[in-house]
């Protein structure tokens, strides 16, 4: 199993990466998926009119969500350790920064919150941000449940899963600009007249290529 795992991911370059912007550290799972949402919903605010059949509608954004579920299968006990490590660190990945004034140990409640826990996730094309660094956001919820019938590794009265079943939830945070601008062109004739014509094009170069890069 240890070399269909390598080759899988070596081979066709099939990961799940997540790396922490806190802590800035990256933990990489085999991509053996076992389901994939993309799902952007439009959100508008809808008046009903008295005499009119249909809402009028005023846009207010278009929200995007990501939604992915993964095994994470490990052949021998080392294999397992490092599985159980790289969820730990995907699960501190979801913790804030805190600062505190002077050198004293407090507790959480008595620090004042810095920074908030967000993370780049990638996959492939099908899930990356500007230059290829993961996609920015948070988690809003992360599952690792170990797959029971599959047994675990024991070492030193400790148990590590053979197969993890994960799922995770996503809000990504674009980097740049999302949508479409409009320019009107003026131009004269022979004639002296004065033609105008709607030029629209993207609002940001990375907007063409988005939500997936397929070049």
């Amino acid at each position: 199993m240890t070399s269909y795992i390598n080759t899988y991911v070596s081979g066709s370059g099939a990961s799940i990466q997540i790396t922490g912007i806190i802590p800035s550290e990256t933990v990489s799972f085999p991509a053996f998926l076992t389901s994939f949402t993309d799902s952007m919903t439009s959100n508008w605010n809808e008046e009903q009119v008295y005499g009119r059949p249909d809402p009028i509608g005023t846009f207010q954004n278009t929200s995007r969500k990501i939604s992915l579920g993964f095994d994470v299968p490990a052949a021998t006990l080392a294999e397992a350790k490092s599985n159980l490590g790289s969820i730990n660190s995907v699960k501190q990945f979801m913790y804030p920064a805190y600062s505190s004034v002077g050198g004293t140990k407090t507790s959480a409640n008595a620090l004042s919150l810095a920074k908030s826990p967000l993370i780049r996730l990638k996959f492939a094309n099908l899930i990356d941000g500007i230059g290829n660094k993961g996609l920015l956001g948070w988690i809003n919820s992360f599952s690792a449940t170990p797959v029971i019938d599959m047994g675990m590794f024991n070492s030193d009265k400790k148990l590590f899963p053979k197969v993890y079943n994960v799922t995770l939830d996503f809000t990504p945070q674009h980097e740049f600009d999302l949508g479409y601008k409009t320019e009107i062109k003026k131009t004269k004739n022979k004639d002296g007249k004065t033609t105008e014509s709607t030029i629209t094009k993207e609002i940001d170069d990375n907007f063409t290529k988005f939500p997936y890069d397929g070049d």
